[in-house]
């Protein structure tokens, strides 16, 4: 950061975050998430203090969010009424989303702050949608209270290394818009007549719209991972890599070397062919064949793509501080976190498949414990960051493409669900 904007920033820049984030929530496109990790990393220079950074930034917000949202529910749903054709939203439409918000709203608020594009147009929405005011009041404190702590701790916490910090969550929001933007182009597929017949003619007959959704999202995750690799290879990501694995290093205690370590051993070979053998057993007794065709295929294309990947990119792996624990293959792309990705994600939706009632806790598990598998190959020294999101991107890939093939292959009860 040059000296000049740091001067800016410690004569103005309380002000700074305060106008950058109350325009981005109020519905105008502003600098707002970079303005919050630079207060951030200024603080951890000295020239700003953390707290005071993280409190303007949850004012703001609010403010800017309350803003946006008198605007929706004063104007916006009789400007989406009149013009939402346009957009392929008609009157009907507006309606599923005002009973959405009813259900939805709440996450839908929190959430929408951390999307990017959807910050600056979630309070708008939720204003039209005419969802609760103390509801919506409710929600967005939390979410601003959890985003401006964040993004000011990220800056913080990576200090000078805040720009690269900002492209990479950058892509991560990006990447989270781009999931957004295909779930909702799905329901609206599914729930526009005419569309779907227009589609008809130059789609297959048997393609439904929830297949092309996944088959999007398997692509998606693809072009994540060839980002990801062209910026390694490029050494783009080099002082993302570093700024991340001192960051992490530095929370280094015995007990938790215990923990982690503990979170690598069940993201290991031996341990993930233990659990997917019982899942496959499980299958096989239930007489789901198709769940167990999807996991061996999602397992053995997990692991085929590791090894030739990690021969292809042969990157080395970190030595920034002695390796808690040492390898001596390549590192490119982390095959824990992949493995957690796929295998792990891929044995939840078969398990939430044969047991409904469980999907959802099953589901939130696996990326839990995707994330502290992946969190764990960094703290220990034996991954760069990068090698641990190219493994989740190229897993989620995998998975992705499982759950295609289950969609393709339905159980007995779900052929007869779908019939009736």
């Amino acid at each position: 950061m040059s000296s000049e904007l740091i001067s800016l920033f410690a004569r103005y820049g309380y002000l700074l975050i305060f106008g950058a984030v109350l325009l981005e929530n109020a519905g105008v496109p502003s600098p707002g998430h970079t303005v919050m990790l630079a207060g951030g990393a200024l603080a951890q220079q000295g020239h700003l203090w953390l707290p005071l950074v993280i409190a303007t930034g949850v004012l703001a917000a609010v403010l800017g969010d309350n803003i946006g949202y008198l605007i929706g529910r004063r104007g916006g749903r009789t400007l989406l009424i009149r013009y939402g054709h346009r957009i392929l939203l008609t009157p009907e439409t507006v309606e599923k989303a005002e009973r959405f918000f009813e259900r939805h709203g709440p996450k839908s608020v929190f959430l929408a702050r951390f999307v990017t594009g959807l910050q600056t147009i979630g309070a708008l929405l939720a204003g039209a949608s005419r969802m609760p005011w103390r509801s919506f009041f409710g929600w967005n404190l939390l979410g601003a209270i959890a985003w401006a702590t964040a993004y000011a701790a990220l800056g913080y916490l990576f200090g000078a290394s805040w720009k690269a910090l900002e492209q990479w969550v950058g892509h991560a929001g990006l990447f989270l818009a781009g999931l957004l933007v295909v779930g909702i182009a799905a329901l609206l597929l599914r729930r526009r007549t005419w569309l779907n017949n227009k589609l008809d003619k130059y789609l297959p007959a048997a393609l439904d719209k929830r297949l092309a959704a996944l088959g999007l999202f398997t692509l998606g995750s693809a072009a994540l991972f060839a980002r990801i690799a062209d910026e390694v290879t490029d050494h783009e990501s080099t002082s993302f890599d570093r700024a991340v694995s001192l960051t992490v290093h530095g929370f280094d205690t015995p007990a938790l070397d215990v923990v982690m370590r503990l979170f690598t051993f069940i993201g290991s070979f031996p341990v993930v062919t233990a659990v997917t053998l019982a899942v496959l057993t499980w299958c096989w007794r239930r007489g789901d064949r198709p769940a167990l065709t999807g996991l061996l295929g999602v397992i053995f294309v997990n692991e085929a793509l590791n090894f030739a990947l990690k021969d292809a990119f042969a990157r080395p792996r970190p030595d920034l501080f002695q390796e808690i624990a040492t390898l001596h293959s390549y590192s490119f792309p982390s095959g824990h976190a992949m493995a957690a990705t796929a295998i792990y994600g891929m044995s939840a939706v078969v398990i939430g498949r044969l047991v409904p009632p469980w999907r959802v806790w099953i589901g939130a598990a696996s990326i839990v414990l995707a994330f502290l598998i992946g969190l764990s190959r960094i703290y220990l020294g034996v991954h760069w960051v990068t090698d641990v999101l190219a493994g989740y991107a190229g897993g989620a890939s995998i998975l992705f493409a499982g759950m295609l093939w289950l969609e393709f292959n339905p159980t007995g009860a779900q052929r007869r669900g779908s019939a009736q």
